[in-house]
């Protein structure tokens, strides 16, 4: 291997001819934003993606919730002294349920069947006592306060249930041929 050592005393000998063709460093140009990697590209991507899924999202709750939320307020203008408040309320129910579900689902409940199906949607601990209050628009002397207080409540705990709604069971009622001859064996 061939090595040179420069000594330094040579260097203050060099050609001035040679040092004075030598030019200056050229520094590059600073590396700009644009373009970016592909990694950059993935990742913003990624986050418009979703925030347009968060925001089609929030539309759609919004759109989900609006027939509840304007029932809340329309339940919280009654007057609950009125003698007509229990039909109010039912009324009001009612008309949320149908905004969720079909007509032909809803509007057929009644009595018992629609005090069921609205208990399903309750708390545990305020089941079965939503049927008998409603079951007084029926019945000449009003609710009691107390009683208009809690049909407000049971209305008001119903409205923020978070289950999804969903159609009655149907109830069906088995017609028996009434021809007595066995067309078919039994097994």
């Amino acid at each position: 291997m061939n090595t040179q050592t420069v000594n330094p005393a040579t260097l203050d000998q060099v050609n001035p001819t040679v040092l004075a063709e030598l030019k200056d460093i050229i520094v590059p140009d600073p590396i700009g934003a644009w373009p970016w990697a592909i990694g950059y590209w993935l990742v913003l991507a990624l986050v418009i993606a979703l925030i347009t899924l968060l925001a089609i999202w929030l539309r759609k709750r919004a759109r989900d919730l609006a027939p509840k939320k304007a029932a809340k307020q329309l339940l919280n203008r009654l007057d609950r002294q009125a003698p007509s408040y229990v039909s109010d309320v039912n009324s009001v129910l009612k008309r949320t349920a149908m905004s969720y579900l079909s007509r032909e689902a809803i509007a057929p409940l009644d009595g018992e069947a629609w005090a069921t199906w609205l208990d399903s949607y309750l708390p545990e601990h305020k089941r079965q006592r939503i049927g008998p209050l409603l079951a007084k628009r029926h019945q000449p002397t009003p609710l009691t306060l107390a009683q208009a207080n809690e049909l407000h409540q049971l209305a008001q705990a119903w409205l923020t249930s978070k289950t999804k709604l969903s159609a009655p069971e149907p109830t069906h009622t088995q017609i028996h041929p009434t021809n007595t001859q066995q067309t078919e064996a039994q097994c």
